[in-house]
């Protein structure tokens, strides 16, 4: 069976939000496949769009019940945060990740911090646009790119979209040694790249603004481990 890429939101992501989402993860699929003929005829990878669902049955009370459950269960209601490597767990232990792995994206509206719930209480100010568990999924907030000016919003949101995913899919290898830079569990790339990190959202504008510029976003580095992954996702379930 072909490996899929989750795609989730929460209840306040606009329409526009997600749309712009999702159309930034289609252009980065788009492109590696025209670079493998056989994988753009029978892609190996798809988006399946769950958006903010809900399993009746389940909700209120039972684990896994829909969208708000991962965040009720990860917000932190004194740094009013969520904690990502709360989420990202949840996200690992899913039952349907165990049963079908796949890879996950998250889009919440809520702020985010990568500090364990401890830590951030003694860092109120950290904040994060986005985390991620490498090589399964990614989480992703709008909460500071509403904070920008209207005409930098979009490009802001899909720069981060791209950056996220390219963690989701392991484009920076942790066996890689060169053009490498560490922050905490994720590696992330040096050169000229999407998957630079964005310390704020403002600095996040200027990293899209310049790798615009680019005939593509990602390295030659990065994209190397890209497309290897999409041939072995190929030979996977061929």
């Amino acid at each position: 069976m072909a490996k899929y890429i989750s795609v989730t939101w929460a209840e306040g992501i606009t329409e526009h939000e997600h749309t712009l989402a999702v159309s930034a993860l289609e252009q980065v699929l788009r492109w590696l496949n025209l670079r493998h003929p056989a994988a753009f005829e029978d892609p190996p990878l798809h988006i399946h769009l769950f958006g903010n669902w809900v399993i009746p049955p389940l909700a209120p009370d039972k684990p896994y019940w829909g969208t708000q459950w991962y965040i009720n269960r990860s917000y932190d209601e004194e740094v009013e945060r969520v904690i990502t490597p709360v989420f990202l767990e949840l996200v690992r232990q899913e039952p349907w990740q165990k049963a079908e792995p796949h890879y996950d994206i998250a889009l919440l509206e809520q702020d985010l911090t990568d500090f364990p719930a401890p830590l951030a209480r003694l860092r109120p100010a950290h904040y994060t646009l986005s985390s991620s568990f490498p090589g399964m999924s990614a989480i992703l907030s709008v909460h500071r790119i509403r904070m920008l000016p209207e005409g930098q919003r979009d490009l802001a949101l899909m720069r981060l979209v791209r950056h996220c995913l390219g963690h989701a899919l392991g484009a920076v290898d942790f066996t890689r040694k060169d053009d490498v830079a560490r922050l905490g569990l994720e590696l992330h790339c040096s050169n000229r790249c999407v998957m630079r990190h964005a310390d704020d959202e403002n600095e996040l504008v200027e990293l899209a603004r310049d790798e615009s510029e680019l005939p593509w976003d990602f390295c030659p580095t990065c994209t190397r481990t890209l497309q290897s992954v999409m041939v072995r996702e190929s030979y996977t379930w061929n």
